[in-house]
């Protein structure tokens, strides 16, 4: 008996079996690098985070996020080129990575330029400058109720005034509340939760309870942002709104680092490079200057 195969079918057999093949392809900087975190504001401390980058093939355990890198060199210079050895705490625990260099007692001042550079003889040397801006004084706040909603919560609206000084500005709005009954027992207390009333402000992809943004849509000495946002009624609360004027590499970092966090998983979107301050190496020195002001808000308002 014989057997007819199609040529087209025959031929694709051939093909497939001919193209059965290795290639080799060179992953570029993929060599382990030290990855930096870093917060600088006007307190007395300043702690910075060091771990080791990972390759995108590097097997990874699944309890432990990051590596930690012990026994580097890490100083801070300040405007006046001092130099201040920072020393190294861990207080990590099972699966709970917790360790950083740690400078205590130092005094940081407005409008100055400090570096933070981390020597370790497996890495390459890192540095990373950042300058602490001026903190910019709340004017005024006004919160108007709105009324009730469905549910056994109220809306309202938050008015905070405050002057915008030359110069390319970028700011967080934040905040928390606490309620309390008419005996002064403490009863509830949360992280604010400001939606901007300008859809200009608003960016769903953020990551946390806070509104960040520039000042291209302020209007100088007379600038205000608004927001609302929902409170417990039958309750006397105490709302702590707080406007930090913030570095624009805090700005780039956490706009950049909560998008990609919130489209992790989705196939469709396009790819977001992380903001990155760190010469030779990772991560991100930023800073921020807070003010903060405390509203009464009684059940009659």
């Amino acid at each position: 008996m014989k057997i007819q195969i199609p040529l087209v079918y025959f031929f694709s057999i051939i093909a497939l079996s001919s193209c059965e093949q290795f290639l080799e392809v060179e992953l570029p900087g993929q060599e382990p690098r030290m990855a930096l975190n870093a917060l600088l504001d006007p307190s007395d401390t300043l702690k910075v985070f060091l771990t080791r980058s990972k390759g995108v093939l590097e097997d990874r355990d699944f309890n432990v996020e990051f590596d930690l890198v012990e026994g580097a060199e890490v100083y801070l210079k300040d405007p006046d080129g001092q130099i201040f050895p920072m020393g190294y705490i861990n207080r990590s625990r099972p699966y709970e990575p917790n360790a950083f260099y740690f400078l205590s007692g130092h005094e940081f001042r407005e409008d100055q330029n400090y570096e933070i550079v981390a020597e370790h003889p497996q890495y390459p040397t890192i540095s990373t400058e950042q300058k602490l801006p001026n903190r910019i004084q709340i004017k005024s706040i006004n919160v108007v109720n709105l009324g009730p909603r469905a549910d056994s919560e109220s809306e309202f609206e938050v008015t905070v005034k405050f002057e915008d000084p030359p110069g390319r500005n970028f700011y967080e709005v934040s905040g928390s509340v606490l309620a309390y009954d008419s005996a002064g027992m403490y009863y509830l207390q949360s992280q604010l939760n400001p939606e901007p009333v300008n859809p200009a402000y608003k960016k769903d992809y953020l990551m946390r309870n806070v509104i960040v943004f520039d000042d291209i849509l302020l209007n100088g000495s007379e600038s205000e942002i608004v927001f609302r946002t929902s409170l417990w009624r039958d309750y006397d609360k105490e709302l702590t709104i707080k406007l930090s004027h913030v570095s624009e590499s805090y700005y780039r970092y956490y706009d950049t680092a909560d998008l990609q966090r919130s489209s992790r998983g989705d196939f469709l979107s396009q790819p977001v490079l992380v903001y990155n301050n760190v010469t030779n190496g990772l991560g991100i020195f930023k800073a921020r200057n807070t003010d903060q002001r405390v509203v009464v808000v009684r059940v009659d308002d």
